[in-house]
């Protein structure tokens, strides 16, 4: 139409290596989302605890843009990981993962946060999944940021922390 103009939007480039970090305490699933994260260029920080894995959060040493967690945690079980996220203003995509496929589990899941729900045990094409329910979380957020914003995006700080 003459006479009208739109805006673009900026939204930065999504990242194609992505830095994962991995929390549960079956050795053989962290082998195999290790394995598997290499296979496909990203890097997986590995913990067998909770509370490891707020300690790569706190120290920020790498920006992690996915986090992928068992549920049933000893010490800090999936719900609550996603309350310390919130409450510390991290804004990381979230994957929860579990061998409850009841309803009421995902549901929560999502309700808390998450932004997906594996269902233990997950095949080899589990990681062909991620990119584009990430990029769509990723998408979402910058736009999101740009509506409360002063009308341009915000790049920095989308993945991995709240204003």
């Amino acid at each position: 139409m003459a006479g009208t103009s739109s805006s673009a939007i900026d939204i930065p480039e999504f990242p194609s290596s992505l830095n994962v970090l991995v929390i549960d305490t079956d050795s053989g699933v962290l082998e195999f989302m290790e394995k598997s994260c290499k296979e496909k260029s990203h890097q997986a920080v590995i913990c067998s605890e909770s509370s490891m894995a707020v300690d790569v959060l706190r120290k920020e040493e790498i920006e992690i843009h996915l986090i992928v967690m068992e549920r049933n945690m000893p010490m800090m079980n999936g719900f609550e990981f996603l309350q310390f996220l919130d409450e510390e203003g991290f804004d990381i995509a979230f994957v929860m993962m579990s061998d409850d496929i009841t309803r009421s589990s995902m549901r929560k899941a999502f309700q808390f946060g998450a932004i997906h729900y594996f269902i233990k045990p997950f095949g080899d094409r589990l990681l062909d999944m991620w990119p584009p329910f990430l990029k769509h979380y990723y998408d979402r957020r910058h736009l999101e940021d740009d509506e409360t914003g002063d009308g341009e995006a915000k790049a920095n700080d989308t993945l991995h922390k709240k204003d």
